[in-house]
């Protein structure tokens, strides 16, 4: 129990959440005291004493910030590539720790030199936060654990319904018609071959998770006798990282941690900082090991077997894990692109440590444009070839899918994903300034269009704030839109709806355009905006709408023409259209991605 005269005397709090501080205020916090916060939720009311705690970060700032993460991870990668015994895997581990840590860093960058002296609370929340539990609570405890004058209280969350992505509501016939026959042959031959000894298959294919073009690849080597088996770890005891070889990794980046440290946060944080980046590595390198000794049954099997592992994302820690097992037992890697995003998105630069390409020996692509961006990855290690977007994908176009009913007729499909204290970058504003933007969005546009507008929520997995989204209120306020909240993926629902309107340049866009429908793309210049290539590609096949001065006004006057116009204007980029796919999308439209891909598989691997 938190005594009330304990409270009374800080007046400096950082807390993001409105349930917590209200139950701070009745345990004793003054209602005068400063509160420090980065929750939009907190800040939407304008309340004086609620304060912007990432206020000083400006597009300026973030974009120093943001653009030479990259370069950071390249460097530490370098440095740690050169010391003795250390593997590629495990130095793309801590590639990525370092990535990361910019999560804590930017954190750090808000905090004042009488933060780290004077009396300052943190009121923490305890919830449900998703798969990857609860990552609501910023990092306050540990940058400010020297200061003899923090506390930390913690509140139980009773707001605490959360929900993750699923197919309920989905018909059965819908996910079937998506899903496709190679989706079926793929279910069918795992759950049969996975009863039968290992032995009686000399050619088999490992998965341990899937995508979209994995699926139909498997499926077409299935059905040539290939045995496509699924493989999980085994928990098993496991040596942590040597000690010595801990001190030698972090001899070798010391000086550039320290120099990228400096250039951010106060003098009497740099010491901290690098101590928590260094114990993020260590952690980084502990879960490596524990996962590959879960993977070292892979290299205990019979050698005469030839196999190949499919992996739909080998660069986590997981997958580098199984990549590092089945590089020394001779396996090959073969991973397969998962989304358009990389090649479009001009401020993707900070994730090429997570490229599938790092991890593997063999990379399927998209399209060129994919191939070629991903060849250019600073810690490239594999192959490429391109097959072609995944037939789900394609099947988007197909006539069932382009029947639509008039309640709304467009969508908005918001990519409104806050970063919270999880997380990318990849834009150059705050979660604050996002809201703001996409609340300008609703009440100056689509709250004020001729037409029923569905605002589909992005639907989060892993949860980045308590409370409530306040523009989900601002959504339901208007009278000509109504909100689509359910966590169901949009591929689903895009038979209902005739003109597609989205923004930021992430994977979500690949399945509107693939649709063959209307897609209005908003380009946000400080968040995830388009590549100087796609902008010029896709400003002639799509409707796109650069969110610079007059923007609200523009596009209103465009998505308030009768939608049959606007389906005519549509097929007038019909040429240019043709190009961008085949360009930024998919290599062919044929509908035989997997097929090719099995067959490079097999001729390569296999014969």
């Amino acid at each position: 129990m938190v005594h009330k005269t304990s409270l009374s005397e800080y007046n400096n709090v950082f807390c993001d959440s409105l349930e917590a501080l209200e139950y701070a205020y009745q345990q004793g916090l003054s209602r005068d005291a400063i509160i420090r916060t980065s929750s939009p939720a907190m800040l939407w009311n304008k309340d004086p004493n609620i304060i912007h705690v990432e206020s000083h970060w400006n597009v300026d700032l973030m974009k120093e910030f943001q653009s030479t993460i990259q370069r950071f991870s390249e460097e530490i990668y370098d440095n740690v590539m050169l010391v003795e015994g250390i593997s590629r895997e495990e130095s793309l581990c801590i590639a990525q720790a370092a990535v990361s840590f910019h999560r804590l860093l930017f954190k750090a960058a808000c905090l004042t030199r009488r933060d780290l002296v004077e009396p300052c609370l943190f009121i923490s929340v305890d919830g449900n936060g998703g798969p990857g539990g609860n990552n609501m609570n910023p990092p306050w405890d540990k940058l400010l654990i020297n200061n003899p004058k923090y506390k930390t209280i913690t509140y139980v969350l009773k707001n605490d319904k959360w929900s993750t992505l699923t197919t309920a509501g989905v018909s059965l016939w819908n996910r079937m018609r998506i899903g496709g026959m190679e989706t079926l042959t793929y279910r069918l031959f795992i759950k049969l071959t996975n009863k039968l000894p290992i032995s009686l298959f000399r050619r088999q294919v490992l998965i341990t998770n899937e995508n979209e073009l994995l699926i139909e690849t498997a499926a077409h080597l299935a059905l040539n006798g290939v045995r496509i088996r699924e493989i999980n770890p085994i928990k098993k005891d496991y040596a942590p990282i040597d000690k010595n070889k801990l001190l030698c990794i972090k001899k070798s980046i010391k000086t550039l941690v320290n120099i990228r440290i400096k250039n951010w946060v106060d003098p009497n944080l740099v010491k901290l900082c690098e101590s928590l980046l260094f114990q993020e590595v260590e952690e980084k390198l502990n879960s490596f090991m524990r996962f590959r000794s879960q993977w070292e049954f892979i290299a205990k099997e019979p050698k005469q077997l030839k196999r190949v592992l499919l992996i739909n994302s080998p660069v986590n820690t997981k997958g580098l894990a199984i990549a590092s097992v089945c590089r020394k037992s001779g396996i090959p890697i073969v991973s397969f692109q998962h989304g358009v995003t990389y090649e479009i998105c001009a401020t993707h630069g900070e994730m090429s440590v997570n490229c599938e390409i790092n991890a593997s020996d063999l990379f399927v692509a998209y399209n060129c444009q994919s191939e070629k961006k991903y060849q250019t990855s600073h810690f490239i290690y594999g192959d490429s070839f391109v097959a072609g977007i995944s037939a789900r994908h394609l099947r988007m176009n197909r006539p069932y899918y382009m029947k639509s009913n008039n309640e709304s007729p467009i969508i908005y499909v918001s990519t409104n994903l806050y970063r919270g204290n999880i997380g990318a970058f990849s834009t150059w504003e705050t979660d604050y300034d996002r809201a703001v933007n996409e609340h300008l969005l609703v009440t100056k546009v689509l709250g004020r269009l001729p037409h029923k507008v569905c605002y589909k929520n992005y639907p989060e997995d892993n949860r980045r704030y308590a409370d409530k989204d306040p523009v989900l209120m601002e959504v339901c306020a208007q009278e000509n839109m109504d909100l689509f909240s359910r966590k169901i993926d949009m591929r689903y629902l895009l038979s209902k709806h005739r003109v597609l309107v989205t923004t930021v340049a992430t994977s979500t866009l690949s399945w509107l355009v693939m649709s063959g429908k209307p897609v209005v793309f908003i380009n946000q210049i400080h968040n995830g905006p388009l590549t100087k290539n796609a902008h010029s590609i896709f400003s002639k096949g799509l409707f796109l709408f650069d969110n610079t001065e007059g923007f609200h006004e523009r596009l209103r006057n465009f998505l308030s023409l009768p939608i049959a116009e606007i389906e005519k204007l549509w097929t007038q980029k019909k040429g240019a259209r043709e190009k961008m796919v085949k360009q930024f999308f998919t290599s062919s439209l044929c509908n035989n991605s997997g097929k090719i891909a099995s067959g490079v598989i097999n001729d390569k691997y296999f014969k």
